[in-house]
């Protein structure tokens, strides 16, 4: 999975459109929310909270809260979230 197709696409909590990934950023509400590499690793103030497994799967905190779907937008599962 190259995570860089996935720049400039679309982050969903279920249906619902709240933000956007930028080159290497994470958008929630119009606001920087978390860095991403372009390996797919996750983090939020430096530190690393998770990745995006090899089959697109989200993992936040060692749980899958979510995926990247056929057109490459991050869609996350608000029950998931949380846990």
């Amino acid at each position: 999975m190259l995570i860089i197709d996935s720049f400039g696409k679309n982050i969903y909590i279920n249906d619902k459109l709240v933000g956007y990934i930028g080159q290497n950023v994470l958008y929630i509400n119009g606001c920087k929310f978390a860095e991403i590499s372009d390996d797919g690793t996750i983090s939020f103030n430096n530190k690393e909270i998770g990745y995006i497994d090899d089959d697109g799967s989200i993992i936040i905190h060692s749980k899958e809260v979510g995926y990247i779907d056929g057109e490459n937008n991050f869609v996350f599962n608000e029950t998931l979230l949380k846990r």
